[in-house]
This record gives structure tokens, C-alpha cells and sequence, in this order.
């Protein structure tokens, strides 16, 4: 097979520049404000944004961020895709297909990709009822990591700072909302907002909360942005004060697309697309479920199942707000997570160490009885086989996994709500570690 290989270089954005999950993080082992920008307007309009970079260098024209997404071809040559060892090939084949017994239901399939980025060598496989391995599916909670690194490149471009607070930032009337709820917005930051410490209720999740209800008895309900904020106050209160204690939930990333939006004039999916570099990584098949069209030619996603129901109809704009919600190939998660990891996002290195940065609140998490690892901004850090591995997971059974040193990215689904992806990529970053069998 063929593919194209992405050109690996930074970009600059000129000046004037300017996020449904239960299961996220990863099991663990260990270790871990930046100077506030001057106070700036922050511009509603479509097509104006001022910034502080953009008074400093007596710009005002914003970057230009797509109204609608396109994808387009890569410009870059092909090259031969390089492949595993054929024996290792069979070792990561045999761990998809042991851990199929262990799925709650047969119709599911469970896919996974790794990469070794230095040699360009990739795997991809599938078990069960699909032998389709490039099949997109739905990440989940995995889009939280895409929606940190937009808000992290906002900051690096001097949008604003990530210990500004959030009241300098939102929409009056989503101000009104959370205030009018006890929150403290002239505290919470954008930091506190990415590490989950800002002290919200999660709407998705959190104690008696009715979504999920809900969404299983209405598979057609539109979801808004505005609906899911209303139902994090109507349900529940404060449930920490701004950087106090560490709660994992939705509704702070549902913020940071608000924010994303606020900040660059443009949709969420589009902002995303267009910071992040989708094009310049290579990046074919990753969209935007509600709010993108798929790319042409794209399969159709992966049935998605929680337990035994099957969720495939389900309107994704349940989750199309900033907490996840994007499709993609194993093999493009796979590249974005190496490349985040690798330093080609950011176009200062400082900004990759800012989001990896833990705070005290956020050592040895265990959330949903599931212990989570180190959390920083949209990655967990964990230990597997003695290399230090950064992740995330997603409710669908998904996990994307990053291992810098070892040079190693592991992407897995189960494509099952309420099922244990990390046991897998686990066992699959250990596999590749192993000598071969002669």
C-alpha cells in the first residue's frame, strides 16, 4: 500500500493570530503559570479578532481560518508504506484476537494501530465481526487531547494567556449561567478548564445527571452547546473551588470550544482543523462527526455499541462541543499522538511543556473507580514496561497512547462503551518492545 508522507516542519501563524466521556485517562505510575497577557477585547464578529500579538505588532488582520472544512490531497510525494516484522505482525494480530472473548457483545470490533515514527513503520489490525483495520471510528474522549492543543496553540499565538480567567472569555450569557450557579468565573482559568480542576459539574456524567438517559431514548435529539451548559447548572452544583481538587468531566471542555470559537471567529471543527495543522500532518481521515462532512471516499465509521446497544445512529452532537466528538483512522490518531508528543504541533517547544505540565491536584488520579495516572492538559501520564507513556481514553473503549522515548504510538478501540481498552494497548507497546522470536 501507499500513502503520503506529511512534511515534518513547524508553521507560523503571522501575526494578528488570533472540545462524552467516562473512560479517559490511563493506569499509572508518576512525576509534576505562565505570566498573564494584558487584558484585550475579545471580538464576537466573524472576521475581526484582536489579540495581544496583533496590538503589538500593529496587525489586525486574524489569521484566516476555514468556514467549512475541505481536504485536501497532500502535495507531498508518496512513499512505500514500511511494515512490522512479519512475526511481530502476528503477536499484535494474536492479542486483538485473545482479547475478543472478552467483549460484551460479538457484533463489536475492536481495532488498533501502532506506529514507530523515526522509521515511518506502521501496523494496523481488527478482530471480530469487521476486517476492516482503516476503518474510522469514533474517538470519544480522545478529541479532548485535540481540543487542549487548540486552546495551547491559541495560547502560544498570545490570544490570550493560559492563567487568564474565564470571564474575559465567554459569551455573557454562558457567564450569566455558571455565575448564576455559584461558580466563580473572575478565578477560574483556562489552565483549571484543561486539567479539570475549575470545580465543574460534569453534565455527561456527574451524579444524577440524566443525559445519558436521555440520548439512549431519543437517538435523533440535536444537542446544543447551550443545552448541555444548562443542564450542568440545572442538575448539579460547584463541586470544588477554581483549582482546588481534580474532577474529570465534559463541561470544561465544552467551555474551551466556546472559547475556541469566541477567540477565532470561526466553528469549532474548522479552528481545530486549521491550528492544528491537519493537512500539514497528514492527517486525511479525522473530522468532526457533527460538523464536518467525512472526507471523500471515507468508509463508513465503525458500529459503536454501549454494552449490548447498538449506538451507531446515535446524533453525535452529543459530544460535538469540545469534549470529543471527532472520527478518525486508527493510523491518523496514531500520527497526530506522535506528533503532538514529538514537539511538530507546537511552534515553540515551551508550549509542548506547558500542556504536559501536572499539577499537585492532579497526581495518582482514580476517577470512576478506574485509576487514571498524572493528569495534565488533555493527557494522562502512565507507566507501561518502564517507558513513560502519555494518553487518553474515550468512552466508546478507546485509548490513544504516546511512549516518546520508546518510540512507540499505540491506538486502540473496542468500539464499546464501558469496556477496558488499556490492558490491550498495553500489551500490544510490550509486544513491540519484545525481542524477536527466531
Amino acid at each position: 500500500p501507499m500513502r503520503r508522507r506529511p512534511t515534518r516542519k513547524r508553521v507560523t501563524l503571522e501575526a494578528g493570530v488570533v472540545g462524552c466521556a467516562l473512560l479517559v485517562a490511563g493506569c499509572a505510575s508518576v512525576d509534576d503559570s505562565a505570566p498573564s497577557a494584558s487584558s484585550r477585547p475579545i471580538s464576537t464578529a466573524n472576521t475581526d479578532v484582536t489579540t495581544a500579538s496583533a496590538a503589538a505588532s500593529n496587525a489586525t488582520d486574524p489569521i484566516e481560518l476555514p468556514t467549512t472544512s475541505t481536504f485536501e490531497p497532500s502535495t507531498t510525494a508518496p512513499v512505500a508504506e514500511q511494515r512490522l516484522d512479519p512475526q511481530l505482525e502476528q503477536r499484535l494480530q494474536a492479542i486483538l484476537d485473545a482479547a475478543m472473548p472478552s467483549m460484551l457483545t460479538p457484533e463489536a470490533t475492536l481495532q488498533a494501530a501502532v506506529l514507530v515514527g523515526s522509521t515511518d513503520t506502521s501496523w494496523s489490525g481488527a478482530a471480530g465481526r469487521d476486517d476492516d483495520a482503516n476503518r474510522p471510528f469514533r474517538m470519544a474522549s480522545v478529541g479532548k487531547t485535540f481540543t487542549a492543543a487548540t486552546t495551547l496553540r491559541l495560547v502560544e499565538s498570545g490570544a490570550f494567556a493560559i492563567d487568564d480567567t474565564i470571564d474575559g472569555l465567554l459569551s455573557a450569557e454562558t457567564l450569566a449561567l455558571l455565575s448564576g450557579d455559584g461558580y466563580r468565573v473572575s478565578e477560574i482559568t483556562v489552565e483549571q478548564l484543561l486539567v479539570h480542576t475549575a470545580g465543574l459539574f460534569d453534565y455527561a456524567f456527574g451524579e444524577g445527571s440524566p443525559m445519558l438517559q436521555r440520548a439512549l431514548s431519543d437517538f435523533g435529539h440535536e444537542w446544543t452547546r447551550a443545552e448541555q451548559l444548562q443542564l450542568a447548572v440545572d442538575v448539579g452544583d460547584p463541586v470544588a473551588g477554581p483549582g482546588a481538587e481534580f474532577h474529570y468531566g465534559d463541561t470544561g471542555y465544552v467551555l474551551l470550544g466556546e472559547i475556541i470559537e469566541r477567540t477565532t471567529g470561526k466553528p469549532y471543527a474548522a479552528a481545530m482543523r486549521e491550528l492544528l495543522g491537519y493537512d500539514r500532518l497528514g492527517l486525511e481521515q479525522v473530522w468532526l462527526e457533527h460538523g464536518e462532512n467525512a472526507p471523500p471516499g471515507a468508509p463508513t465509521i465503525s458500529r459503536s455499541f454501549f454494552t449490548t446497544t447498538e449506538l451507531t445512529d446515535l446524533d453525535f452532537s452529543i459530544d460535538a462541543f469540545g469534549g470529543g466528538g471527532l472520527a478518525g483512522t486508527g493510523p491518523d490518531i496514531a500520527r497526530f499522538f506522535e506528533a503532538l508528543l514529538g514537539g511538530e504541533v507546537f511552534d515553540d517547544p515551551s508550549t509542548l511543556d506547558l500542556m504536559l505540565r501536572i499539577p499537585a491536584t492532579n497526581m495518582g488520579l482514580e476517577e470512576f473507580g478506574i485509576p487514571f495516572g498524572d493528569g495534565a492538559s488533555g493527557l494522562y501520564r502512565i507507566e507501561i514496561a518502564g517507558n513513560t507513556c502519555w494518553n487518553h481514553r474515550g468512552f466508546l473503549g478507546t485509548i490513544a497512547l504516546a511512549c516518546p522515548a520508546a518510540d512507540r504510538t499505540v491506538v486502540v478501540t473496542t468500539n464499546t462503551a464501558t469496556t477496558e481498552p488499556l490492558a490491550i494497548a498495553s500489551d500490544l507497546v510490550i509486544a513491540m518492545s519484545q525481542p524477536r522470536r527466531d
